[in-house]
């Protein structure tokens, strides 16, 4: 019962942060029938190549903040790319891919935490 609230809070915001960024896209948290455990922040960086997404990863990681991707599409991974996947198949796919970070989610993050690593992404942005 401890851990949904302080998770939900930590993804509010991030979604109040990132709202103000044009360039970000925050994740959507439920719908009519459903509502997010909120134990993942993918937020996506609107008109980025991969190679920009890891080199904001790389810069996350040098100011201190873990960041990763959270899903790898099938077709890049080795053994779907040996029965014959081709990544070129699934545009929409590669898309939602190359411009995501997944920020962190876990309770005990203080809110001048969540402003380190919010104020992190739109440096390491911002440098890329």
């Amino acid at each position: 019962n401890s851990l949904l609230p302080e998770r939900k809070k930590i993804f509010k915001f991030y979604n109040k942060f990132f709202s103000d960024f044009k360039w970000a896209t925050t994740p959507m948290s439920k719908n009519e029938e459903s509502e997010s455990s909120y134990h993942l922040y993918m937020l996506r960086i609107n008109e980025i190549s991969e190679s920009q997404r890891d080199k904001m990863i790389q810069k996350l990681y040098e100011n201190g903040v873990g960041t990763n991707v959270h899903y790898i599409p099938m077709p890049l991974l080795t053994l779907f790319k040996n029965i014959g996947y081709d990544i070129k198949k699934y545009p929409t796919t590669y898309k939602l891919y190359s411009n995501e970070i997944s920020l962190p989610v876990y309770n005990g993050l203080s809110d001048v935490q969540l402003q380190k690593i919010c104020d992190a992404v739109v440096q390491s942005y911002n440098n890329i």
